[in-house]
């Protein structure tokens, strides 16, 4: 029986390679929630451009995505059903002012539902575990970055946007199975959509000033 979560939206953060789609593809087979991956947003425009080899893709590609984004979180604002939880996954580094307002604009969407907002940094400290997984043949299929090198660099300079949140949960998974780190997230935001909403409760019965 899968786990119960009511207008709940979880956000996964964490390098390439952390396992940010399988964790988010077991969340939905153990709770009803909608998988919302930063690949079902990029690959409608990366299935048509040249990727392979390209040290860096065109600005109007971002722009682009960009845009994809703002019919998503639009649609889930004022079409999706309100009693809807999704999962959405992305890379967010510190350097990028553009990740940081998308990581705004998706709280801003949460917000905006009146959902319940759990931001989720994944970490992994092994740099040749980290190169394992992201050097998967399921990664090239889905235009996802698999260059093996690139858990040094991400071990030494890039750092993951650095947010706060009160429902924020970092979760360690080097050694952790995609099942566990699933059932972890699930069960930290089933505390948090309780707390919500004994909070609500409260306010409203005027327990709170």
């Amino acid at each position: 029986m899968k786990q119960e979560l009511k207008n709940t939206l979880i956000y996964l953060i964490g390098f390439p390679g952390t396992g940010k789609y399988t964790i988010a593809k077991e969340i939905i087979q153990q709770a009803d929630v909608k998988l919302v991956d930063n690949h079902l947003i990029n690959n409608p425009l990366f299935s048509i451009i040249q990727t392979r080899g390209v040290p860096r893709l065109p600005e109007r590609v971002w722009d682009n995505v960009d845009k994809i984004w703002e019919a998503v979180l639009d649609t889930m604002v004022h079409i999706s059903p309100a009693d809807y939880s999704f999962v959405l996954t992305n890379v967010l580094l510190n350097d990028d002012p553009g990740d940081l307002r998308l990581y705004n604009n998706i709280k801003s969407t949460a917000e905006q539902r009146n959902a319940c907002f759990v931001p989720v940094k994944l970490t992994i400290s092994d740099v040749e575990e980290h190169r394992k997984r992201i050097t998967t043949e399921e990664r090239r299929d889905r235009f996802k970055e698999v260059n093996p090198n690139s858990p040094e660099k991400y071990a030494t300079r890039k750092q993951i946007l650095e947010f706060e949140h009160p429902n924020k949960f970092v979760l360690d998974v080097t050694q952790l199975p995609a099942t566990e780190a699933a059932a972890k997230i699930i069960q930290h935001a089933v505390t948090m959509q309780s707390s919500m909403t004994q909070q609500k409760a409260a306010c409203s019965s005027g327990g709170i000033a």
